[in-house]
């Protein structure tokens, strides 16, 4: 046990005098600072502590409005870009080098002519590297914590599940860096590695999205257009046995455009085929980076009136009495079809299936790393 505490207060150690850990360190806190500089009043929203007031009928103070605004910035932006990407790429930079550097002449002898297992080396080596993540994540969510408790008066603790979704969606990454880290020995390509699977899991993710859109879109059109020529036949129908030639023939020309339009939905479904099979089953294979940082945002608006989706696409500020026109193309439908289907992936599929990924990848470095000679 002692053994294993000073291999892990090694790697703090190491992690601590990196300065990219101050510099990260010293970003979240800005970041904080520039979101809790945010508010909202009994007459809208102010900017910058108070510098700047703005009217709003629908943002102000106590509005279900703000409050998802408030939350969908720190679920969606803050933690979806600054903490999923800048700061995540600050920690691969920072953690690249522990098991290259580790792997050196000098280092691993010393380790190694301890008591103590290369197994149980190996993976306090690796929490370690999860810990510069853990403590920037922790330290980050406090400071977001107190701003929203202070700005919106909503002290809800599901906002600390950013912690283990952040220090969880890195770890799909760190593990790939580790792997190749061990296999190379270079603290360079394990760093260009990972971020080339990082890219590879987000461009897979970016053209199956796209691929079921565009199949959605496909799919409502054909079952639009069914409806509309059922219509169309039944009236041509109706007009062949009342002998109202002129009718049945209007009928039959107005199908001319309902069937062209389907004709061309089904040789797109046909043809997207292929491909949305081969990215869905590429996809089972990889970890969902960015789905498990969205389940932050599900569980912050599991009790809300209003979606940062309705915000973001007006659907919010229409009058419920009129009728929704923003739904009537197929386009739109489509987009609002993907994220019911989205948020009715499980997290615990979401999240078993990358533990999956990631624990292989692991067993993978794990055994190159135990028969090497030392």
């Amino acid at each position: 046990m002692t053994a294993v505490l000073a291999i892990l207060r090694e790697s703090w150690l190491t992690l601590r005098a990196e300065k990219l850990f101050k510099l990260t360190l010293a970003l979240n806190a800005l970041v904080i600072v520039a979101y809790a500089s945010i508010g909202f009043n009994d007459t809208g929203f102010t900017l910058f502590y108070g510098l700047i007031s703005e009217e709003s009928e629908y943002m102000y103070a106590g509005s279900p409005f703000s409050r998802t605004l408030y939350l969908g910035i720190y679920s969606a932006f803050i933690v979806g870009l600054w903490l999923a990407w800048a700061a995540t790429i600050l920690a691969l930079i920072s953690t690249s080098s522990i098991f290259p550097t580790f792997l050196r002449e000098g280092s691993v002898e010393l380790t190694m002519s301890r008591p103590t297992r290369r197994s149980t080396i190996f993976l306090v080596k690796y929490v370690g590297g999860l810990i510069f993540v853990l403590l920037q994540v922790a330290v980050f969510t406090i400071g977001a914590f107190f701003a929203v408790g202070w700005r919106i008066g909503v002290w809800d603790p599901s906002i600390f599940l950013a912690i283990p979704l952040v220090t969880l969606f890195f770890s799909y990454l760190f593990c790939i860096n580790v792997l190749v880290g061990v296999l190379t020995r270079s603290t360079l390509v394990a760093l260009l590695a990972t971020i080339l699977f990082w890219f590879s899991t987000f461009g897979l993710r970016t053209a199956d999205d796209l691929v079921t859109r565009f199949w959605l879109i496909s799919e409502l059109s054909a079952e639009r257009t069914d409806e509309r020529l059922a219509t169309l036949t039944a009236e041509a129908d109706a007009a062949v046995k009342a002998g109202d030639e002129a009718a049945a023939e209007d009928a039959q020309h107005w199908m001319a455009g309902p069937r062209e339009e389907h004709d061309r939905a089904t040789e797109v479904l046909d043809r997207l085929r292929p491909w949305r099979t081969g990215l869905h089953v590429a996809r089972i294979a990889l970890p969902e980076t960015s789905r498990t940082i969205g389940l932050l945002r599900r569980v912050l608006e599991r009790d809300a009136d209003v979606t940062l989706d309705d915000l973001m696409t007006g659907r919010a500020f229409e009058d419920e009495h009129e009728p929704d026109s923003h739904l009537q193309s197929d386009e739109a439908r489509a987009e609002k079809k993907m994220a019911e289907r989205e948020n009715a992936v499980p997290g615990w599929r979401i999240i078993g299936k990358s533990l999956l990924f990631e624990c292989s990848a692991l067993a993978l470095a794990l055994w190159l790393f135990g028969r090497r000679d030392y």
